[in-house]
């Protein structure tokens, strides 16, 4: 396995009261799957990127990467936000290119590697426009290239396309799956959005209430490459739907956004 959450506990300190965010939660995430975390607000799951990432250390258990306990930053991953947090004053071109600045890539490579990227996810031509020029779908598209040009082995990705209508949504669906397929990439992707998680995933894991556990892990056997304008209307992509949502149902009864 390439990311193994072992008995894991996360406690946070509020007004000087401990919250347990997570405790006694235990799954793996293989070299190449899809994985998607879905559970009611509060429960962890943004903690699982950041622990994952390397960006905070667990209460108790431990996180183990490639079979290595992960105690500082995490640079085999790479991590997109819910917001873009694109650099207004800087072009899409030079957005995208920051990184492989940071690490010193000669300007040749980082040219060639920046324009490979910004074509895949649909952006050639816009490499001189700003972030105020974009529609939200494009700047998404930003963000992303930005997370691949350095070329991590694993994607953890928090929400990225929620603030996203319907329509565009899809369509990073289709543009993300299309670059799982031809990159391999391992990928851990939160969400509230039970059908974007069947669409996208090899497995989904539900988290219980906080504090987060594990209440439910679900194969989604569906076949790849798939289309994500038609999959939800298969009777299997339905089975899948429904189990789930009887995982959380009785959370959301009692209040909880899942």
């Amino acid at each position: 396995m390439l990311i193994e959450y072992r008995a894991l506990g996360k406690r946070f300190w509020k007004g000087g009261k401990p919250v347990q965010a997570i405790d006694n939660l235990s799954f793996s995430v293989a070299k190449g799957e899809f994985v998607s975390v879905v559970g009611p607000s509060g429960c962890g799951k943004s903690t699982l990127l950041n622990l994952a990432a390397g960006l905070m250390a667990p209460t108790s258990g431990e996180v183990r990467y490639a079979g290595e306990p992960v105690r500082d930053v995490n640079h085999r991953v790479g991590y997109m936000t819910q917001k873009d947090s694109l650099m207004p004053w800087r072009t899409v071109e030079g957005n995208v290119d920051l990184a492989l600045r940071i690490q010193g890539v000669a300007r040749g490579e980082r040219r060639d590697r920046t324009r490979h990227y910004i074509n895949l996810v649909g952006l050639g031509g816009f490499e001189q426009h700003y972030p105020g020029e974009l529609s939200g779908g494009m700047r998404k598209r930003v963000a992303l290239a930005r997370l691949l040009v350095y070329d991590p082995e694993t994607l953890l990705m928090d929400e990225p396309f929620g603030a996203l209508d319907a329509q565009l949504k899809m369509v990073m669906h289709e543009e993300l799956l299309a670059i799982r397929d031809r990159t391999n990439k391992t990928i851990v992707f939160v969400t509230h959005d039970l059908t974007e998680a069947v669409t996208l995933s090899d497995r989904v894991v539900v988290l219980a209430p906080r504090p987060g556990r594990v209440k439910l892990i679900h194969e989604v056997p569906l076949e790849r490459p798939r289309n994500v304008f038609q999959i939800r209307f298969t009777p299997r992509f339905g089975e899948i739907f429904e189990t789930l949502w009887s995982a959380i149902e009785q959370d959301m009864r009692k209040g909880e956004e899942v």
